[in-house]
This record gives structure tokens, C-alpha cells and sequence, in this order.
């Protein structure tokens, strides 16, 4: 949002405004919201923290806010929004004669793996000191009850990048952790990172949450004894405009929070409902291709049996899919995206095996050069919108545009001509793609894949 200020001449408005102010500075203001809060205010920034860190949580901020913390810290992780990400408060050490409890734990990774590759530890204090050997028995903990989808433990041991935080006020002493393995950051470094990263746009995103998160900030303030960061004159211009259109910023936003609940309707009804649609389309049954669901949304895949392999006798498994993605991202773009997929962060896919290559470098390989000129023509043909045959990720891509007026209907008509295009005999790329698959699998595991291709996916007659 710009700092323009919208023009109006309402010498009425403008007296009442004015008449308003006049009134407000006569009585008491209103406390902080976490000056009414119960409970200890430890507690308080604890659950706060974790909520506007979580990026799924309804606050607006996506990852922006889990993004400048991490900066702060000093903790640099890429692509956090192709990551899932989980957050738990409270996090008990996996061992039954221990009664001890880190206050948040952050951690991501791939949602196709069975353990976060990745993990934030962070001990909170406002007033109250640190336990004895507090810090230290956390950084000696090597087992966590976190819970990771199907998993309620985090082996600290197979996390590839790790950072222990220990969040204190800038005059309270640093952590007595004797391994030196915590860090202290102080609550000002936090509110002066995420008031520099988010200030000029702080009026992008939605009113509510902008209140919500000023008032923490205040509050941390006041706990550092920082000076305020409100500019009362601009405050002010700021509302007099917001009294002016008042009336049609709560029509919009009641408007955009009704839309907002029918893309999320939307999106669940097309991933509850897609794979009934392409069943009664092509034979699943007994021809060695499988539909495979889940509750998110991003994470609706297609594929040959043959292409799940287990290779190493583990819970993470070679796949090889078709995916595509009814987000309400998506559905308010009007597009179905559809993509041949290798999964680039997934543990047995990277893991380097005793021929010195991972699988997922000797498959790209192939595909860049052996299969290239294949590959390419068949993306030709389908006019895929990119293809990405060096790096592990989405190896082809196509958007599919969308009948706006008939969204739903039009998502299972496109993914149906998606499917025809990418895994039927309409053209040779899954042959060709299952070529430099088993031909890499071999190469990496010394071994056949289990079974056999079943060939394109058939249409049924």
C-alpha cells in the first residue's frame, strides 16, 4: 500500500474526526491486549509466536513472517513455501524419567518423507530465569515428541540442519547452556527484523490480523522498553480515511471472506470428488496404474505401481507421479496445473548408494541426455508450458486454463484431457520416462525394480 493519502473534502467528516480525537486524548486508553491477557506473558508471546510463525495458520501472512524469523536468527532455509512446515509448542523430551519441556520446536521439510529435514529449538523468557541446566539437557536431547505427520518422534540425529535458540529480553543474561549450543537472540532483534521486513506492506494484508500482530509488537516493545514504533499522526490520517469509506471496506471485507470460504469449498470438493471422475474415464482397476488422494490438496498424484519402489526395505520409497493441485491459489488463477513429478528432497531418492550417485541424479541425467531429444518432442507435441530435465522437481508442466463461470466443471474436463495427454497412449511419454527410470534404478541399486510396466494408462470403451 502506498503512503497516498486519498483526497476528501467533507468539512463534516473532518469535524468529527476532528471532535473524535479531541474526545479520546481526554480518557484513559485502552491497555494492550496482552495487558488483559491471562496467564504468564511467556505464555502469552509463546502461543502468539507460534501462531504468526505458522504459515497455515489464518493470520494472511503466508510464510513471510516464519521468513524474516528465520532471518533473525540467522537460520537460511530456501523455498520455505514448497516445504511443509510443522510447529509445536511445548515439546516434551522423549524419555520417561524426563519432565522437561522446550517451548517451541519449528520444523521442515518434504511432505513425501517420514521425518523433517530440518529443525528450530527455541527456549522463550520474558522475566522468569532459566531453569537449572535447562538448556543444556535440551541441547543434549537427542529424541523429541514432535509430531510429524504419521510420527509423534523427532530423532535430532536425522535432521541435516539444526539451530537452538535461546529468546530472552536484551538485558537479561544469555543462556547457562554448557555445550554451547544455544544462541541468544533478544525479543528487540525480533521486532526490529519483522518491523523492517514488513512494514511498507503491512497494509497488504488483512485488517485484523495487522491488529492483532501491531498489538504483540507494542507489547514486546514495552517489554524491551523500546519507544514506540506508532506514528500518531499518520495513525490518525490514516483512520479518517478509513471512517470515510468505513461502510464499503466492511462490505469488501465480508465480501472477500465469503469468497474466500467458497475457493476453500471449492477446493475440497474437487479433491474429494476428482479421482470418482477419472475412474469412470480410465481403467485404474487391475491395470497397474493407481489414483492416490490426500487431504491437502497440493498433493494429488497418479502413477504406475511400478513406479513406487522400495529399494532400500524403508518407509520412504522411490515414486515417480503425476500430480496436480486443486489449491485455492490455483482455482482463483482459473488454472489446473498438471505435472510429470520426481520428487527432489525426498531421503531415498537423494541419499547417495554404493555406486557414489543418487537416484535422483543418475534419472536427471538420463533425461537431459539419452532421453532429451524424446522428452522434448513429446513436450512439444502436448505444448507443455516447461520442461525441467537437469534438476529433480517438476520434469514437465502444463497449465490448463479454466472456465471461470463453471470452475468445477471445467477442473474434471481439463483434467481429464491432462491425463489423455500425459499418461495415455496419446503419446510416449510415460514409456519413455519409465525407460530412463528403470535404467537408473539399476544403475543405483544394482538391482531390477520389483514387477513390471504396465504400459499407458487405458481409456475405457
Amino acid at each position: 500500500m502506498t503512503n497516498e493519502i486519498v483526497d476528501f473534502e467533507s468539512e463534516e467528516l473532518e469535524a468529527f474526526v476532528e471532535e473524535y480525537i479531541q474526545l479520546n486524548s481526554r480518557v484513559q486508553q485502552p491497555k494492550g491486549l496482552f495487558s488483559v491477557l491471562p496467564g504468564s506473558r511467556e505464555a502469552q508471546y509463546q502461543s502468539t509466536l507460534a501462531y504468526f510463525l505458522d504459515p497455515q495458520k489464518p493470520h494472511g501472512f503466508g510464510y513471510t513472517l516464519l521468513e524474516s524469523f528465520l532471518r533473525c536468527i540467522d537460520f537460511h532455509e530456501f523455498n520455505l513455501a514448497g516445504q511443509h512446515i510443522e510447529i509445536d509448542d511445548e515439546v516434551w523430551v522423549t524419555d520417561d524419567d524426563s519432565d522437561g519441556r522446550i517451548d517451541l520446536i519449528i520444523c521442515g521439510g518434504s511432505a513425501l518423507v517420514d521425518h523433517p529435514r530440518w529443525g528450530v529449538f527455541l527456549e522463550l523468557k520474558v522475566g522468569a530465569q532459566e531453569g537449572r541446566q535447562q538448556t543444556t539437557t535440551y541441547a543434549q536431547t537427542d529424541k523429541w515428541n514432535f509430531n510429524w505427520f504419521d510420527t509423534n518422534r523427532l530423532d535430532v540425529d536425522q535432521l541435516s540442519d539444526s539451530k537452538y535458540v535461546y529468546l530472552k529480553r536484551d538485558a537479561a543474561p544469555p543462556a547457562t547452556d554448557q555445550t554451547g549450543t544455544f544462541e541468544s537472540v533478544s525479543w528487540a532483534a525480533v521486532v526490529e527484523q519483522f518491523e523492517s521486513d514488513i512494514q511498507e506492506a503491512m497494509f497488504e494484508y488483512p485488517n485484523r490480523s495487522v491488529v492483532q500482530f501491531t498489538d504483540f509488537m507494542e507489547s514486546l516493545r514495552q517489554t524491551e522498553g523500546m519507544d514506540s514504533s506508532v506514528n500518531e499522526d499518520e495513525l490518525n490520517e490514516r483512520l479518517s480515511v478509513y471512517f470515510e469509506h468505513s461502510d464499503l471496506i466492511r462490505q469488501v471485507e465480508q465480501a472477500n471472506s465469503q469468497f474466500e470460504s467458497d475457493f476453500e469449498d471449492l477446493s475440497t470438493y474437487i479433491t474429494e470428488q476428482w479421482a470418482n471422475k477419472l475412474e469412470s474415464q480410465y481403467e485404474f482397476e487391475n491395470s497397474g496404474w493407481q489414483i492416490s488422494t490426500a487431504s491437502n490438496p497440493k498433493w494429488q498424484k497418479i502413477l504406475p505401481e511400478y513406479w513406487d519402489q522400495d529399494p532400500l526395505n524403508s518407509r520412504s520409497t522411490i515414486q515417480l507421479f503425476y500430480r496436480h493441485s486443486p489449491t485455492t491459489d490455483l482455482l482463483r488463477d482459473q488454472i489446473l496445473r498438471f505435472r510429470l513429478r520426481l520428487p527432489p528432497a525426498r531421503n531415498v531418492h537423494t541419499q547417495e548408494q554404493e555406486s557414489g550417485q543418487s537416484f535422483n541424479n543418475i534419472f536427471t541425467e538420463k533425461c537431459a541426455t539419452t532421453y532429451a531429444a524424446e522428452i522434448e518432442d513429446v513436450a512439444d507435441n502436448i505444448n507443455a508450458d516447461e520442461t525441467k530435465l537437469t534438476t529433480a522437481s517438476a520434469i514437465i508442466t502444463k497449465d490448463y486454463q479454466l472456465d471461470r463461470d463453471n470452475l468445477a466443471n471445467s477442473y474434471f474436463q481439463q483434467l481429464d484431457r491432462a491425463v489423455g495427454e500425459f499418461c495415455t497412449d496419446q503419446n510416449t511419454l510415460s514409456t519413455v520416462i519409465n525407460n530412463a527410470f528403470e535404467e537408473a534404478y539399476r544403475e543405483v541399486f544394482s538391482q531390477d525394480p520389483v514387477g513390471s510396466f504396465p504400459g499407458p494408462l487405458p481409456v475405457r470403451r
